[in-house]
């Protein structure tokens, strides 16, 4: 019992440190910050005069999904060169592995469960809707700017210039999602509306392609950064 106490006591120290680096420490700043973003965007749409349905909701939802997953990703990389970690973790074996994939693991399990609060909030506040469906959803979009914000820190193994890369790369997917509204690749896909102008069938098999695509690129995206992690020479220079 003592020995599984230990083990327990370990496990959750280990998360709080890896927590404390992938946030910068602003762990609770982020989590308020998504908060109040969701409270004005909400609080904007619940006094809208038009109709308000599920599909909205996803929009509402989608950049406080990004926002939380935003930071860890594209400065994971500074934070560990920043808390002077970096040389470290360059040092164990297969670290690419053993470091770098369970915090990104952590990060997604921590916004899967943040997002459930958001979601709920949203089901009693504005309109009903399928709580784990529409976080399931969600998760997809955030796995992808998880890993394209991973993959991008690799290459250019700075955190501002990553986050401006991924704004810059974020407002091109926004223009393009006029163009591309209805198609499987479309990023922003909401998967709850239901376009008159398409057959029922299509549309599903439409979300299901671009689901599988954006999975797919996911984990492209994460080997390709992983890939680029093998030349330790230009991250410890």
């Amino acid at each position: 019992m003592k020995k599984f106490r230990n083990i327990q006591h370990n496990l959750i120290s280990l998360a709080r440190y890896n927590i404390s680096i992938v946030f910068g420490g602003k762990f609770v700043y982020f989590i308020l910050a998504a908060f109040g973003f969701f409270l004005l965007l909400g609080t904007i749409a619940a006094f809208d005069d038009s109709y308000l349905g599920i599909h909205d909701v996803y929009g509402l939802l989608i950049f406080p999904a990004i926002l939380l997953v935003f930071y860890p990703s594209a400065f994971g990389i500074q934070s560990d060169a920043d808390q002077r970690t970096l040389e470290i973790i360059f040092g164990i074996p297969d670290y690419r592995y053993k470091v770098w994939l369970v915090r990104m693991l952590m990060v997604l399990i921590i916004v899967y469960v943040l997002l459930f609060p958001f979601a709920a909030l949203a089901h009693y506040a504005l309109v009903s809707i399928p709580i784990f469906e529409m976080v399931s959803q969600l998760m997809i979009l955030v796995l992808f700017t998880s890993t394209l914000g991973f993959c991008v820190s690799t290459i250019v193994k700075n955190g501002n210039a990553t986050a401006v890369i991924m704004v810059v790369l974020g407002l091109v997917f926004l223009i393009l999602t006029d163009e591309l509204e209805y198609s499987k690749w479309n990023i922003f896909l909401n998967p709850f509306r239901n376009p008159d102008s398409v057959n029922e069938i299509v549309w599903l098999e439409t979300i299901r392609q671009n689901r599988i695509i954006m999975v797919i690129s996911s984990i492209v995206l994460l080997l390709l950064g992983l890939l680029n992690l093998q030349n330790r020479e230009k991250f410890l220079r």
